[in-house]
């Protein structure tokens, strides 16, 4: 089965810089949308496959670009020594650049900052890790034998409704610790007007 992303069908926009900034996040989104619908009505594994890699790319791509347009819009002349040194650093690890990120606004991070970090990577690492089964081509397998024993390979294991359910619940988490934590950097910001725009979508 061949998959095309429709980009046309995507996205509305009204000017090229927001096409730039918000096209590869809506995509990946309107993917996951697209085949978890598709495996609800039709229940084939392959579709939940595919749901599972999409939804975990939209999370590291939302995280990447929302941090990344908040830097750029807070650190302006003549802070923007800082927005170069923070672009320089893109190919970070999403659990490492969100410590930083949240260092340019608090020195030192308070507590109520860091468990609202522990959540966001805890719910990433979490759908990073099953994305990660399907992508680096861990075997979906079921096994059972003459005397009635019966098992499964932890890829296989995971590919069940209530799973879906379950990562999409902690991906919610994740977007609402990430809002709380924007509502918390707001309140720091010099150049920064507002938050929303920023803020997770929940699923």
């Amino acid at each position: 089965m061949g998959y095309i992303i429709k980009i046309n069908d995507s996205i509305g926009v009204s000017e090229h810089i927001k096409a730039e900034t918000e096209i590869d996040a809506i995509i990946y989104r309107q993917e996951f949308e697209n085949h978890r619908t598709e495996y609800l009505r039709a229940k084939k594994e392959s579709e939940l496959v595919i749901a599972f890699i999409f939804l975990q790319i939209y999370i590291e791509c939302f995280l990447h670009q929302n941090m990344r347009k908040i830097v750029e819009l807070e650190f302006k002349p003549p802070r923007d020594n800082t927005c170069s040194t923070w672009l320089g650093g893109e190919k970070r690890y999403v659990q490492a650049k969100i410590d930083n990120f949240a260092t340019l606004f608090f020195a030192p991070v308070p507590d109520d900052i860091q468990q609202l970090l522990i959540i966001v990577k805890d719910r990433f690492d979490k759908i990073s890790d099953i994305r990660n089964l399907f992508a680096h081509g861990h075997k979906i397998a079921a096994w059972s034998d003459s005397d009635g024993n019966s098992g499964s390979t932890q890829a296989k294991s995971l590919l069940t409704e209530t799973q879906l359910n379950q990562s999409v619940a902690e991906v919610n988490e994740m977007g609402l610790a990430w809002s709380t934590l924007l509502d918390r950097i707001l309140t720091r910001c010099k150049g920064l007007r507002g938050v929303d725009e920023f803020k997770f979508p929940s699923i």
